[in-house]
């Protein structure tokens, strides 16, 4: 059989065991309770701090979304401004295009009128030459008519 003194050392480690688990019980319940005080004051002095980084957030969320919209709008006039200055890119290549061809139709008319021009003047002194020589055969012919009639008198 077992001692009795053995029975009252345990039953009194039992009893001190107890005790000590009690007292970080108890030490445990009053930290939590110091804690949630200490967050509670915690929470009173950041809380103001918070909520205005709560509304500073959604300012700035505000503000870039309303920047994500005004940069789509100017990206859209971009591109229409864009597609407007082709579209007038290509209507003055168009209209550069009518105007080479009607000057080089208007050149090879000058051309062609400076050539039928000179062709005019050069069958006029042809002509003038041709009647200047008939004139003077004819006054030739004329003249030795009156030689010899004026001999035949």
């Amino acid at each position: 059989m077992i001692p009795t003194w053995t029975a009252v050392v345990g039953a009194l480690s039992l009893v001190i065991v107890a005790l000590c688990g009690i007292a970080v019980a108890v030490a445990t319940a009053g930290a939590v309770v110091g804690f949630r005080a200490f967050l509670r004051a915690f929470e009173h002095v950041v809380g103001p701090a918070v909520d205005d980084v709560r509304q500073l957030v959604g300012n700035i969320r505000r503000e870039a979304d309303s920047l994500v919209g005004t940069s789509r709008d100017i990206r859209l006039r971009i591109v229409r401004a864009a597609d407007a200055a082709e579209q007038r890119l290509q209507d003055l290549d168009a209209l550069v295009d009518v105007v080479q061809e009607e000057v080089e139709d208007a050149a090879l008319d000058v051309a062609a009128t400076v050539r039928n021009v000179r062709r005019g003047f050069s069958i006029w002194r042809v002509g003038s030459r041709v009647l200047r020589r008939r004139r003077g055969a004819t006054g030739e012919r004329a003249a030795v008519r009156r030689g010899e009639e004026g001999e035949a008198d």
